[in-house]
């Protein structure tokens, strides 16, 4: 059955006025399935009501099964027929699914006194669909699959909101690319667009869509969180000229402006300034090492850099802070800790530079992100015959993996919310009976959020001991995927009783 246009519910709950910025915004739990999906496209533009009301209910029945297949979510063959066709359907656009989960973000983000917005580049391989029209080569291999580039909106305590931005695209089989050090650099034909000016396009595109949200008199401040391949004069000028701030790891010893008119280079010129401070940050697992904590020393040079010469005559010289991060003395083994990082943000202080450091460090949840999208939603697992039909599969399923990290995270900001803000009433008692071998009375409290998560992480694999901590995106995903099927026998069973 079509499940009801419901208005939009974004993430967090929207107060008209200044009045909200002021305070700290009342964080809402991830809603069910049904209403989160009923929400993510409210205002989608299809040209047909129909088409909008079966997005809401694909959406919400992947949300409730990210990892199956499309057949295993649907159920049975006339929905799974019915996703299909609506996937297949010509009127609905890519773009058009993008735009809509763009602007459901982008409403949450209004109440924001400050957003990261993530962005990193993803490639994604279809085995299953390596003949589909429209694919492309990869970086070094024979592959073929599609770039897959995402701007994740985030709080500022790394809490994710949603996707804000997202570009999808398959290069042309004649670049096939061969190992770097045989690769000969092809030109691109005049005109013809260069594949580094996603980072611009989609930082004009979240920046738009976010204003469009804000309420008058209390613009959201921006903030825009870039890895090493971000390192672009042309993505500064760019968020410079918006308006809105940036962290970006530098790639580049970039030549900058000296009082005396001489020529240096920035990674040389920071090295003349004393530490402004030593501290112990936290190092995420790699995948050869272990999470560990690093002692670094910070130091920080205000810079003005030289506009490139490929950019002349438009380009102008930038003003921007180089923050380094250090680590003098690793473990034995294990490569030293070193960040480079470019902000425009004000760092006058070892508690500034610590704020530039702690927001660099959120970059890594757009990898948790794509993650998700590729395993967990096993989205290089479909097998369309066209490269669009595959985009709208990317499409459907990146807010799906966006909705599993705020799940994670807000077990943790919130452990006490009623776990009803993200589970149905059918879902909680199915549950509740699977935990403990019978079904909760009627005066059997609703768990907890917290609770409720651990117990989805639970029928995923999370052993819950002492120093497991609260379960992660893998076993979340794993959970989620039970409970349907654990909801299913539990209506089932109410029916029959």
């Amino acid at each position: 059955m079509a499940l009801p246009i419901a208005q939009s519910s974004p993430f967090f709950s929207p107060k008209p006025g200044r009045a909200a910025k002021d305070a700290s915004p009342e964080i809402s739990a991830v809603p069910s399935p049904e209403a989160w999906a009923a929400g993510l496209f409210a205002e989608a533009d299809f040209g047909d009501l129909r088409l909008r009301r079966r997005a809401i209910q694909i959406a919400a029945t992947l949300a409730a099964a990210p990892t199956d297949s499309i057949p295993q979510a649907c159920g049975n063959w006339a929905e799974t027929k019915a996703a299909y066709r609506f996937i297949e359907n010509e009127k609905v656009l890519p773009s058009a699914l993008r735009d809509s989960v763009d602007r459901n973000t982008a409403q949450a983000c209004g109440v924001l006194d400050t957003v990261l917005v993530v962005q990193d580049t993803t490639d994604v391989v279809f085995p299953n669909a390596y003949e589909a029209k429209g694919l492309g080569p990869l970086n070094n291999t024979e592959a073929q699959g599609m770039f897959v580039h995402t701007a994740l909106a985030l709080r500022e305590n790394g809490i994710a909101v949603g996707v804000v931005g997202q570009q999808c695209w398959c290069r042309p089989k004649k670049e096939a690319t061969t190992k770097r050090k045989n690769r000969k650099r092809i030109k691109k034909p005049p005109g013809q667009r260069k594949e580094s000016a996603r980072w611009m396009e989609t930082t004009r595109h979240a920046h738009r869509v976010i204003a469009d949200q804000e309420y008058p008199g209390s613009p959201t401040r921006i903030i825009h969180v870039c890895d090493r391949e971000g390192d672009i004069y042309e993505l500064f000028e760019t968020i410079l000229s918006l308006g809105d701030g940036a962290v970006i790891r530098s790639t580049y010893d970039r030549r900058i402006e000296t009082a005396d008119g001489s020529q240096s280079y920035a990674h040389q010129s920071i090295q003349s300034q004393w530490p402004i401070g030593s501290v112990v940050i936290d190092v995420p697992r790699k995948r050869n090492e272990p999470a560990r904590q690093a002692a670094v020393e910070l130091l920080v040079q205000r810079q003005t850099l030289r506009a490139p010469a490929s950019s002349k005559p438009c380009g102008v010289a930038v003003e921007l802070t180089l923050v380094e991060v250090f680590e003098a003395d690793p473990p034995e083994g294990v490569k030293p800790l070193h960040w480079l990082l470019w902000t425009t943000e004000p760092v006058r202080n070892l508690e500034e530079a610590m704020r530039i450091v702690a927001i660099y460090k959120k970059r890594w949840v757009i990898e948790e992100f794509h993650y998700i999208l590729k395993s967990g939603c096993r989205t290089e697992e479909v097998r369309f015959h066209t490269a669009e039909r595959i985009e709208k599969i990317v499409a459907l399923y990146s807010p799906v993996a966006a909705r599993i990290l705020q799940l994670r995270d807000l077990a943790r900001l919130e452990p006490e919310a009623p776990c009803t803000e993200a589970l149905s009433e059918n879902e909680w008692r199915a549950l509740w009976t699977h935990i403990h071998k019978r079904p909760p009375s009627a005066k059997t409290p609703e768990p907890t959020l917290q609770q409720a998560v651990l117990w989805i992480g639970r029928l995923g694999g999370h052993l819950n001991r002492k120093g497991d901590g609260m379960p992660g995106v893998k076993t979340l995903w794993r959970g989620l995927r039970d409970l349907e099927m654990i909801t299913h026998i539990y209506i089932s069973l109410q029916k029959t009783s």
